[in-house]
């Protein structure tokens, strides 16, 4: 089961968590709508409604509570936007900027910094990111690509 890849690996490969529409809904997001794009693609994707319709689905919740063992909340989305005419290499790291609501002075947090008008401060010890996982889109938004696949942070 992908559990066990997880706990081995590091990560997992889940096929076909999402349905036609689910990704059919999303490609319709970013194509009909006025969405400011980057090069890079889309930050701060939860604001759309199709993204956090899908970020809050119980089947992906799913799979981050049992990767995290605890309780998961969705709290950023990023549409990364690689094609042959957009394309750039991203060596293997870890994200450890988080975007938060306010700022509060604590160990394990800092330097602090403003992307797009959103706070947000290193998470500089595994203690105080633990918890935190990143679940990734495969490929394209189409029905023959549907895999995700799941980082938890290394604790």
């Amino acid at each position: 089961m992908w559990h066990r890849s997880v706990e081995e690996q590091g990560f997992a490969i889940i096929p076909a968590v999402l349905a036609d529409r689910d990704t059919s809904k999303l490609e319709q997001a970013f194509t009909s709508a006025d969405v400011p794009r980057r090069k890079a693609g889309v930050r701060h994707a939860l604001k759309y409604s199709a993204v956090a319709e899908i970020a809050h689905d119980e089947r992906l919740l799913e799979i981050a509570r049992r990767v995290l063992e605890t309780g998961a909340v969705p709290f950023r989305a990023t549409l990364f936007d690689k094609s042959p005419n957009s394309n750039w290499l991203v060596v293997w790291h870890q994200d450890t900027a988080l975007p938060l609501c306010e700022r509060h002075e604590t160990p394990g947090w800092g330097p602090w910094s403003v992307k797009d008008c959103v706070l947000y401060a290193q998470c500089s010890s595994n203690r105080s990111c633990s918890g935190v996982g990143t679940p990734r889109r495969l490929g394209r938004l189409d029905s023959r690509q549907r895999a995700f696949a799941g980082a938890p942070w290394d604790s």
